[in-house]
């Protein structure tokens, strides 16, 4: 943006599923986040203003705004899709909408291009899942149930104007079946990223492994316990530490029970965003057995902190490892592999500092927020630009 004239005042609209918008708590990192990307756009084209529809399952918030930011929320996914209709003809009839963005670009997207090509508003279509890939490890049950939307999605992107993803996987993907559609690759910004190096994880630290993230099936938490397993044996003084919440964790806490994990693993349960540095600053090794992640945040934010990771080789972490540089990859569902690969930092814990500590000046060079929060708002700017010259 550097000697660029302002744009002129735009009115962005995101359609967004992340119900944390709907808690406006000082220092909560996905209102911080939706009010960084404000800011950079009033920097970008001056008073602007910034609108995000939640589309929430239940919802008795009746949303906020704060500067040039409105949050607006829509309850329920099926009768929040229909909703959206009307808010965002609302929106437009108020303050005429410049570019709307979709989080997902199926469900409330075909909306958003419905409005979009009644008013010419261009629309941003995003990408964060690994919605194209199959995994061997991925059941029958879970490919059915992804195969409406991956027909969706195809249809969809070439109607967007343009479309973000957050891995270079899912660039090539879409770039298979629609090679001409404008798709640039932006991450999500991860505050815990700074230019100022950190000091790396110490050598004398306690061997613990850890899990950061939902306990969902997609995480593939049994391949998890079966590593933790393994690699206790091998290591009796490591200890092993579950960090999240979600609709596994009864019957991942009776799966540990039953392999007799009880005196070495852990449940932590929920940690608010601005705790994390704590801990991953226990931690020796993250150990991420997804079968599918659209970008990997946790591994971004591990090695912010210095931390080593080993993880199965889907889209996100690919773009996050470098394999036997700054972490190891395995495929999905390889337990084996990914206890040699978890033992191996535990044996040799010098090593993990000097994979943690390259892993440290990777993020810091090419996930740095700033950047990619101006990148964001970028082509929301160049996209309204781009539709407003051709009106």
């Amino acid at each position: 943006m550097t000697g660029r004239t302002p744009a002129r005042a735009l009115h962005v609209v995101q359609i967004s599923r992340d119900a944390d918008l709907l808690r406006p708590l000082p220092g909560f990192e996905p209102v911080e986040r939706q009010l960084a990307y404000a800011r950079e756009l009033d920097r970008q084209a001056p008073e602007s203003v910034l609108t995000v529809i939640v589309v929430a399952p239940h919802t008795g918030s009746s949303g906020w705004q704060r500067g040039n930011t409105q949050i607006v929320p829509v309850g329920g996914f099926i009768r929040g899709c229909v909703r959206c209709l009307h808010v965002l003809w609302q929106l437009h009839s108020r303050t005429p909408i410049s570019v709307i963005t979709t989080q997902v670009p199926y469900d409330e997207a075909w909306l958003a291009l419905a409005v979009g090509r009644w008013h010419g508003i261009p629309v941003i279509g995003q990408i964060h899942s690994d919605l194209f890939a199959e995994h061997a490890a991925a059941d029958f049950r879970t490919r059915v149930k992804a195969a409406p939307r991956r027909w969706a999605t195809r249809k969809a992107l070439r109607a967007f104007a343009a479309v973000r993803t957050v891995s270079s996987a899912a660039r090539t993907s879409i770039a298979t079946f629609a090679g001409t559609l404008p798709v640039v690759t932006i991450p999500v910004p991860v505050p815990m990223v700074s230019s100022t190096a950190r000091p790396a994880s110490a050598p004398d630290k306690e061997p613990r492994v850890i899990f950061v993230g939902r306990l969902a099936p997609e995480k593939d938490l049994d391949t998890w316990l079966a590593v933790a397993r393994a690699v206790s044996h091998q290591h009796p003084a490591a200890r092993f530490e579950i960090v999240g919440e979600g609709p596994e964790r009864a019957r991942l806490e009776q799966e540990a029970d039953r392999l007799g994990l009880g005196r070495v693993l852990s449940f932590t349960g929920f940690v608010p965003h601005a705790r994390l540095g704590e801990v991953y600053a226990r931690a020796a090794v993250l150990l991420l057995t997804s079968r599918a992640e659209g970008f990997g945040r946790v591994l971004v934010e591990a090695a912010s902190q210095g931390v080593a990771a080993v993880s199965t080789s889907v889209a996100g972490p690919r773009d996050v490892i470098i394999n036997g540089m700054t972490g190891f990859l395995h495929e999905p569902g390889d337990a084996d592999g990914l206890a040699r690969s978890v033992s191996n930092l535990l044996r040799h814990p010098l090593r993990a500092v000097a994979m943690g500590a390259r892993a440290q000046t990777l993020v810091s060079a090419r996930f740095d927020p700033a950047r990619l929060r101006t990148a964001w708002v970028n082509l929301w700017v160049t996209t309204a630009e781009a539709a407003a010259r051709t009106a």
